[in-house]
């Protein structure tokens, strides 16, 4: 009992219908694969650029930020110039009426035939030389400069003859008194 119905042409049929969308349905997967892998690299390549670009960014705020840390340390130590100055100007305006009273007993206490050729101070004493004529005037100079309040006791460091000028030469050192700055 045969129908005489051919079932052969349809499963022949479906096999091919199945394979041609097995092979779309591959071709479709591969594009979109492909599709999704160039998006992909393509926003990698986003993010990197935007990594380098804020990595520059960066790279030139610490450029700018060094420079300003060079600005600052410069005037930090321009500051300290300053401040030295104006410290050593302080203590020259305070030793000023020292220095005067300490040349005005000087002076003052000059006996006749008493000639100053050099005095200078350093620290708390000073180094005087000159010439004396008669030899009497230094011992009586030296005398009257212990009477002084600015003075200790005067060391007579070397006495010569000098022919040339007719008087004797003397290196003379003179200190400040304790109590004085």
């Amino acid at each position: 009992m045969s129908n005489g119905i051919n079932l052969r042409p349809w499963r022949e049929e479906r096999r091919q219908l199945r394979q041609t969308q097995f092979v779309y349905l591959a071709v479709a997967t591969l594009l979109l694969g492909l599709v999704l892998s160039g998006f992909w690299w393509w926003s990698s390549n986003q993010s990197i650029q935007a990594v380098q670009q804020e990595n520059q960014l960066i790279r030139d705020q610490l450029g700018v930020l060094d420079a300003e840390i060079r600005e600052v340390t410069e005037l930090r130590e321009k500051r300290e110039q300053l401040l030295q100055r104006i410290e050593v100007i302080q203590s020259l305006q305070r030793q000023r009426p020292v220095t005067i009273e300490l040349l005005d007993q000087l002076t003052g206490s000059l006996t006749e035939g008493i000639y100053l050729t050099d005095v200078r101070r350093q620290d708390n004493q000073l180094t005087i030389q000159g010439h004396a004529t008669p030899s009497q005037a230094l011992s009586d100079w030296m005398r009257s400069l212990e009477q002084q309040q600015r003075f200790s006791e005067p060391v007579l460091r070397s006495v010569t003859s000098d022919e040339s000028i007719g008087a004797n030469r003397f290196d003379l050192l003179l200190p400040l008194a304790e109590d004085q700055p």
